[in-house]
């Protein structure tokens, strides 16, 4: 591990890491009003990474083969490059940083914990064939690829007593060398139907992308992985009020999520409850790294 590496991971291990004066209560203030606030928990590396992380040393990965990527950097966008393939010794390690990550969450006052295993992230690569060419306990054929997922969340459950902690996945992400083919998504049934095996309070799945910004996600491509999980489940990408409605009312999900929606619109549940219109976010603002665009949207009046 680098100094820098062990710089990125002390603050994301610290349950004040970051937090301005006064901002560490807000869990608390929170169930005061009656909400629960879950942690999403990732690796100290951003996704996909990039040398630019990390002072210039190699990302890692599950084993030494480009995703094809693009990473957002402190230049902006850049190309990914060929990671290092990460030693058992490094995946004993990334364990316990989210067993650690996790008991710091839950002294810091959250609910719980989410273990981001979508898009592009550490997690998502492991479970991708065409990235995880290992030949270990960790890769090789479906259930040594989700071993490093389901090991992470068994250590991170252990802070909760048992059930604090939610997976995210995302079966249809499309791009680089992820490809929403019926091998993979045959890959994703399975992982959902382990995932009951294991303390998992809650599983949130991000959709398929929309084919066009004025089509609405349809809560139906979820049905196959409602049959399999016996949890509560969490859905996302492409919803509005009215196939949100329709999603939780048909019992094709518990709960729907909202990413793009929040950004504009800071005020959505009282917009959603009062029936008012929703504002239009600006994409060529969301990487600026300045408020424009993204904390900058004024409440309805």
């Amino acid at each position: 591990m680098t100094r820098r590496d062990d710089e990125a991971r002390r603050s994301v291990l610290s349950p004040d890491a970051g937090a301005a004066p006064g901002h560490r209560p807000a869990p608390g203030c929170l169930a005061v009003l009656g909400r629960r606030e879950q942690r999403q928990v990732q690796r100290a590396q951003p996704p996909p990474v990039h040398p630019d992380h990390l002072g210039g040393d190699l990302p890692a990965g599950p084993s030494a083969v480009d995703p094809c990527e693009r990473s957002f950097t402190a230049y902006g966008f850049k190309e990914t490059v060929t990671p290092r393939a990460m030693t058992l010794a490094d995946i004993e390690e990334t364990v316990e940083e989210y067993r650690v990550a996790s008991e710091n969450a839950r002294r810091a006052g959250f609910d719980g914990v989410e273990i981001g295993a979508l898009g592009v992230f550490l997690f998502a690569q492991f479970l991708n064939p065409r990235l995880n060419r290992r030949t270990d306990a960790y890769g090789g054929d479906r259930a040594r690829r989700r071993r490093l997922l389901l090991d992470v969340v068994d250590a991170a459950a252990g802070a909760w007593g048992r059930r604090g902690v939610g997976v995210r996945l995302s079966p249809w992400w499309t791009g680089g060398r992820f490809t929403a083919d019926a091998a993979t998504l045959a890959d994703y049934d399975e992982l959902v139907t382990a995932l009951n095996d294991h303390p998992v309070a809650y599983l949130h799945l991000r959709g398929p992308d929309l084919a066009h910004p004025s089509d609405v996600a349809d809560p139906a491509v979820f049905a196959r992985h409602r049959r399999r999980f016996g949890g509560p489940l969490i859905v996302n990408n492409g919803f509005d009020q009215a196939s949100a409605n329709t999603a939780v009312r048909e019992g094709v999900a518990d709960a729907v999520s909202f990413a793009r929606h929040f950004v504009a619109n800071p005020d959505l549940v009282s917009r959603f409850a009062l029936g008012r219109a929703l504002a239009a976010g600006d994409p060529a603002a969301y990487y600026e790294g300045g408020a424009r665009g993204y904390a900058d949207y004024p409440a309805a009046g």
